[in-house]
């Protein structure tokens, strides 16, 4: 009994030995933003690894040791603070921003870095930063968003994949398209395989992004080595914080419209234009019949198309696990009909530390998407902006006489009806309404993105990393041309079906070390080894003559007479082995060095293997002594690279002979398709950098200054052969093409205002870039129907026939040549004739116009362009505006040559101002009219002075005004917060272009693009 008494004493005294060894501390720690409690704050004793984490209120409470001195309180995007104990057992903190975390961790290749140690060119994106935009992929949200990078939508239609380059365009006739990977999975970019354009990257749902990283100098790419040409971007979706489960609801609806319409004539200036082109060819009346104004263009365009976007996800971690889970759903109407899109979303990633050692993942999307699109061919007779400009405004829509409900022609009913005209409509047009309503073009995918990953400690700074993934695409197609009228007439309808696979596999290992040596030497190392595989595999068919339009929606059997199918399959991998070094000596002094060996199967045995090296420095001038003075200096950092990296989108194998099947007759058979080159070798691209990153009055002004020359040499360009040899194109492909893009980047932060109630920062950016073709095939230009590819000259320079303006004498047209000859061709005769501009009314002597006497008119790439992004917070109100401009290239409109057209179809109401007779000259620039003279007039074909224009702009890209409600008042019903707001997308422009908007181009050209989409959204965000 003693004994027990003596134990339970002894007990109770250790017991009250050891309390009085700690300590119990306990407070709230709380923003200085908005004054309200931060939860999930990392509360640590210095020193130890004892810690604790914030609730959702901000409260935290920790056991320390008596002898503890300070406490560590811990935040992302927050200053830390180290808060002395001194004896005290209640502490409260408020914590500041961090204007500029340099001790923020951004992606790299293949692991993460302090942004301080930072010696390459990286740009960030924050994926809350683009969550709330209506669009229908995440790519076309990051226009403007950091210097060299340029992301241009080029039309309205939903699911077509807008421009990505990242500093200029990087081959002649090679993918340019930068490499971009999920959660370390390279995956598949592009269009889909279906019917309906189809960006695959619409498939990564946006709300599901924590950030983005642009990895742009060749420091940065190299260990990515001959897929890094083009530019990188790693994209890191979201995971699972420390603290309670949070539960976030997010959701838009708004409405979109196009940005701009075609101006068009109406049918009293409609028929007075026609009859005038008529009648100046010595011919009869065309156009008659004034009961009809119809709006075709408006027809075939929504002016409120109903857009709408849901996302629900949940979020925790503890000690050992986070997780982070989401449903999403999004469903957008195009501009133009019948254009829409939807998607379903399902995402899961989950991390489990099994024990001290081990820890393991996993990262899984699946995403289901439908595009329904439309023929957008901007020479197709149902293209729908080439045939709805044309269509004749004095002619209805609908006929409630004819069978279809439709205006069709009664001779031609392919064609859409004359009604009082003296003739059918010019370029033999469809109804393009009655096509837009009845025809069908369809994709469907389902893709799955997914990895494993284990990841071993073997030491605290060192560990192995086993990733395996897969990219997965599974589509489905669809096409359906309606019988009754329109592409389907001609062979009593069509259908089509396909099915396709896509497959990527990859496999990692990468062994990381990371260690401080005598608190000065900091290294990092990675060793990669990647396997990658992949498969696409697909197959069609097809039939026409259709038994009835009912069997529209699939093939069936016995529904139509004409059979047709086909298939495809190709395969192919590489295996790297890559490493990097990272050391940097007190933070002052920095050095990156990076190998990659690659073997791709897509090239000769013999030139499979291939090295890129990368390598980088950085001296942070701010850590040395002689820079204490300079006190508002926080940060000055310079820095130069050079790598040497590749370009592998080069397609499947195009240094073998290839033979194709080729039925002779009744018999099946082959024949040779391709011409093998076995010296064939990637394109290379040798990247120079240097630059700066500074930061002034503890980051609240930032400055990063980039020049940049990129070389791309051995492009592969098609050398002729003699027709003789029967080489398939009579061309063979070789490693001979030479640009260089260069160009200075300039970007800059600041915050204006930095009160409690008040804060106002502004950030920018600036490129201005050139690029030079040095070498092509013999010196040969490389011609296309408007732009050049010269020697010495801008990539896909504008090309053609400047122009000079209308003869006030009588209305001709007048061209300058190359040599400086002014040539003007009689409308009447289409004789080409000298002309003195300081003597109109001379008759001219005959003359010629030929291919020589083509220039280059101007350059197609913009050679600057940036953005400046504003943001306002007060109290509960925040504000934000991203202006968004580009310029010193030209365009050559071709859409306005076609609204100027001498044909029997609707123009554009510049055709107002043609020449009419000496004492009405006319705006002096369009010339007299004359029926089907386009070929003299326009100059179709050719780019034409007349139609060059200035594409320079300045957009209020976006305008986003929210409030977020108090937190003492959303609390009440359980709700930790909620914001609501407004947004503008597309706001408004200013540009002198005549266009819709001058970033609807390709290679420097205009043609009957669809109107881009101006979004007005009102939306919540909703956390518990």
């Amino acid at each position: 009994m003693k004994q027990k008494l003596f134990v339970m004493a002894f007990l109770s005294i250790l017991s009250i030995m050891v309390s009085a060894q700690n300590v119990q501390i306990s407070g709230t720690v709380s923003s200085s933003e908005d004054g309200l409690g931060m939860p999930g704050v990392t509360v640590e004793v210095k020193g130890t690894t004892i810690g604790q984490v914030s609730d959702r209120d901000g409260r935290y409470e920790i056991s320390v040791p008596s002898n503890a001195e300070i406490l560590i309180f811990r935040f992302v995007g927050y200053l830390s603070q180290e808060i002395p104990i001194d004896g005290r057992s209640t502490i409260d903190v408020i914590l500041e921003p961090d204007v500029y975390n340099v001790d923020e961790v951004v992606v790299i290749g293949y692991g993460t870095q302090r942004k301080r140690e930072v010696t390459g060119s990286i740009a960030q994106v924050r994926g809350e930063e683009i969550a709330h935009r209506a669009t229908p992929s995440f790519d076309v949200q990051l226009a403007g968003s950091a210097a060299g990078v340029q992301v241009t939508t080029q039309n309205g239609v939903l699911g077509e994949r807008p421009r990505f380059r990242i500093r200029g365009i990087g081959s002649i006739t090679s993918g340019t398209y930068p490499l971009v990977v999920v959660d370390g999975i390279p995956i598949f970019t592009g269009n889909g395989d279906g019917y309906a354009d189809a960006n695959t990257l619409g498939d990564i749902n946006p709300a599901d992004i924590e950030s983005l990283e642009i990895l742009k100098d060749g420091s940065a790419t190299a260990i990515y080595g001959s897929r890094a040409a083009n530019g990188v971007v790693l994209i890191t979706t979201k995971k699972g914080r420390k603290g309670k489960a949070k539960i976030e609801y997010n959701t838009y609806m708004g409405v979109a419209s196009p940005v701009r319409l075609f101006d068009l004539l109406h049918t009293d200036d409609f028929i007075i234009i026609n009859n005038e082109k008529r009648a100046n060819s010595g011919m009869s009346d065309i156009a008659f019949g004034t009961d009809y104004d119809t709006d075709w263009q408006g027809a075939v365009l929504r002016s409120n198309a109903f857009q709408q976007d849901h996302n629900l996800s949940v979020s925790g971690a503890d000690d050992e696990t986070s997780y982070y889970l989401s449903l999403g759903y999004t469903s957008q109407e195009g501009v133009t009909l019948p254009n829409d899109m939807s998607r379903f979303t399902a995402r899961t990633n989950i991390e489990r530390k099994a024990n001290e050692w081990l820890t393991l993942g996993a990262n899984i999307g699946v995403t289901q998407t439908q595009y329904n699109g439309l023929n957008t061919g901007t020479n197709s007779l149902s293209g729908n902006i080439f045939s709805a400009i044309r269509q004749l405004p004095n002619t209805p829509i609908y006929d409630e006489n004819d069978p279809s409900g439709y205006n069709f022609d009664d001779t031609n009913p392919n064609l859409v009806g004359r009604w009082d005209n003296a003739s059918t409509i010019g370029d033999n047009i469809p109804n393009i309404v009655y096509v837009l309503n009845n025809n069908v073009y369809r994709t469907k995918n389902l893709r799955t993105l997914g990895n494993a990953f284990a990841l071993v400690d073997f030491l605290p700074y060192l560990n192995y990393k086993l990733q395996l993934s897969v990219d997965n695409s599974i589509t489905e197609g669809l096409l359906y041309w309606n019988p009754n009228h329109g592409d389907g007439f001609s062979t009593n309808g069509r259908l089509h079906n396909n099915h396709s696979n896509s497959t990527r596999w990859n496999v990692q290992h990468i062994i990381s070390f990371n260690k401080t040596f005598g608190s000065d030497h900091n290294v990092a190392a990675v060793l990669v080894n990647e396997y990658q595989y992949q498969k696409r595999n697909g197959f069609w068919a097809s039939g026409t003559d259709l038994s009835n339009e009912f069997f529209n929606q699939n093939l069936i059997d016995d529904s139509y007479t004409n059979h047709n199918s086909g298939g495809y399959l190709n395969e192919n991998g590489f295996i790297s082995y890559a490493a990097r070094l990272n050391y940097n000596f007190r933070d002052k002094y920095f050095i990156q060095a990076s190998l990659r060996r690659d073997a791709i199967s897509a090239l000769p045995e013999a030139n499979r293997y291939g090295l890129f090296p990368g390598v980088s420095m950085g001296w942070n001038i701010s850590e040395e002594s002689f820079m204490d003075f300079l006190s508002v200096l926080s940060d000055f950092k310079i820095r130069g690279s050079y790598a040497q990296v590749g370009n592998v989108s080069i397609g499947d194998y195009p240094y073998l002979g290839l033979y194709e099947s080729a039925p002779y007759g009744p018999y099946n058979g082959l024949a040779f398709s391709q011409a093998g080159n076995d010296q064939l070798l990637w394109e290379t691209s040798k990247k120079i950098n240097v630059g700066f990153d500074a930061s002034f009055m503890e980051g609240r002004y930032r400055f990063t200054f980039d020049y940049y020359v990129n070389d791309q040499d051995g492009l592969i360009l098609a050398a002729p052969t003699p027709a003789s040899m029967g080489i398939p194109g009579n061309s063979i492909t070789q490693n001979i093409g030479r640009i260089k893009n260069w160009g200075y980047e300039f970007s800059g932060d600041a915050v204006v205002i930095s009160k409690r109630d008040l804060k106002v920062s502004v950030n920018a950016n600036l490129t201005l870039a050139q690029n030079e073709v040095l070498s092509l095939v013999s010196g040969q230009d490389i011609l296309d129907e408007y732009v050049v590819t010269r020697e010495g000259e801008s990539m896909r320079s504008l090309y053609g026939y400047d122009y000079w303006g209308s003869n006030p004498a009588n209305g001709n047209p007048v061209y300058i040549m190359a040599d400086g000859r002014y040539v003007q061709i009689d409308i009447d005769t289409w004789n080409e004739l000298s002309f003195d501009p300081a003597d109109p009314s001379a008759p001219g002597s005959p003359d010629v116009i030929s291919s020589s006497d083509r220039q280059i008119l101007g350059v197609s790439i913009p050679t600057y362009f940036g953005a400046v992004n504003l943001k306002a917070e007060y109290k509960g109100f925040d504000f934000g505006t991203l202006l968004r401009f580009s310029g010193g290239n030209h365009i050559m409109n071709v859409t306005r040559s076609q609204l100027n057209g001498q044909n029997f179809v609707n123009n554009s109401t510049e055709i107002l101002g043609r020449w009419q007779s000496v004492d009405e000259p006319g705006d002096g620039w369009t010339p007299r009219l004359s029926f089907q003279a386009d070929p003299i007039t326009n100059l179709t074909g050719y780019t034409n002075g007349r139609f060059l224009e200035k594409a320079d702009f300045l957009k209020i890209q976006n305008i986003t005004l929210g409030y977020t409600l108090p937190k003492s008042l959303v609390s009440r019903i359980g709700v930790n917060g909620l914001r609501v707001y407004v947004q503008a997308q597309d706001f408004f422009m200013f540009t002198k272009y005549t266009g819709i908007d001058p970033e609807m181009e390709n290679a420097g050209v205009d043609n009957n693009g669809t109107p881009r989409q101006r979004v007005f959204t009102f939306g919540l965000s909703l956390s518990l």
